[in-house]
């Protein structure tokens, strides 16, 4: 049986390498929409994965307020998207 606090920090950990892993891969696929389309069409779609994948991780971990999601997931995601983005925008 998991504690409370084993159950939470199992949460944090779960939200944070998905939304780490998802951020890369979505980094990547911004490049290639912004080489064939416009840079407005990359953000759109990182925001777009961002909040496809809170809802996706809020099935996994159970329902969580917002400033959880922002705390253990989107600011993760948001700053790791941008980096990855910018890396591959480097490479080229």
């Amino acid at each position: 049986m998991v504690s409370g606090d084993e159950g939470e920090l199992r949460d944090i950990r779960i939200s944070i390498v998905t939304h780490v892993l998802i951020a890369i891969l979505t980094g990547w696929v911004s490049f290639q929409l912004q080489i064939t389309f416009r840079t407005m069409v990359s953000v759109i779609f990182g925001l777009g994965i961002l909040f496809i994948l809170g809802h996706i991780v809020e099935r996994f971990v159970g329902k969580k307020n917002v400033k959880w999601w922002l705390s253990n997931g989107a600011v993760v995601y948001l700053f790791i998207w941008i980096i990855s983005w910018t890396f591959f925008f480097n490479l080229a």
